[in-house]
């Protein structure tokens, strides 16, 4: 909803990460100043979960060229079934069918909210491809972040997770062909810096307490709870910008809930 709101989406972007980075950083010295010091394992795993993630955003941001947004986002949240086959042969997670039906449903609600048919839009199977390539990358960077959490400190991966991600966002946008705009554009209306303080606190707090769900609870089903975003995200549309929800939309969301019910079950 802030990217909805803010001037230009890619300096946003960057802005944001850098905000996340500096309140996780501040949370973790102020109430886990125990978590400050080096462990080798937890260091590489966060470089990793940070690298994949940074390169899932900016293959999504690729795909929006070539595609709508609608036909490739869905198609960017179908990580989850990357997921559940490398946590099989990787953390050795068991899923049931049912397990398996919710995740798909989910994903298939996902996908119905955010799916439009508009006149005059180009299929470009290019960018669904590319979209396709994002969903796969997230999920190594979801492996390296299971393994993170449960790693010496995850406190210490919380925060080093954050920070590197930042970091990426800054030279991926410096090596981007925006990167005048995106660096050195000052931010000229204050609402815009309201925008990035209030961005920063609502995705550090998504970033510190999905990492604290995910050590008591498994990949395969942790991953695709966090799709539901896109239901949040409707509903937020629906109250504060003033969206339509419509039939589509509405049996998205039953799709959806009956997918967490089924997640729930097989908890």
């Amino acid at each position: 909803m802030f990217v909805k709101y803010s001037n230009d989406k890619v300096a946003y972007n960057v802005h944001i990460q850098i905000s996340t980075a500096v309140f996780i950083s501040l949370y973790t010295i102020i109430f886990h100043p125990d978590a400050l010091y080096y462990h080798q394992s937890t260091f590489i795993y966060a470089l990793l979960s940070s690298f994949f993630f940074s390169l899932y955003q900016h293959f999504t941001a690729v795909s929006y060229k070539y595609a709508d947004v609608s036909m490739v986002y869905p198609i960017t949240t179908s990580s989850p079934l990357f997921i559940v086959i490398w946590a099989y042969f990787i953390l050795d997670e068991k899923v049931s069918a049912f397990g398996v039906l919710g995740i798909i449903l989910v994903l298939a609600g996902c996908y119905i909210m955010n799916i439009t048919k508009r006149k005059g839009d180009k299929n470009g199977l290019y960018g669904i491809l590319i979209a396709l390539l994002a969903a796969f990358l997230y999920s190594f960077g979801a492996m390296a972040d299971k393994m993170g959490v449960g790693s010496v400190n995850t406190h210490l991966y919380i925060m080093l997770m954050a920070d590197f991600m930042s970091l990426y966002s800054v030279l991926f946008a410096t090596f981007s062909h925006r990167k005048s705009r995106t660096l050195h554009k000052k931010i000229k209306l204050s609402i815009q810096w309201k925008l990035v303080i209030l961005g920063g606190l609502a995705m550090g707090a998504s970033t510190v307490t999905y990492r604290l769900g995910l050590i008591d609870m498994q990949i395969s089903y942790a991953s695709a709870l966090r799709q539901v975003s896109s239901f949040f995200g409707v509903l937020m549309g629906l109250i504060f910008l003033k969206e339509s929800y419509g039939l589509q939309r509405i049996i998205g969301s039953i799709v959806i809930v009956a997918g967490i019910i089924l997640i729930r079950l097989n908890l």
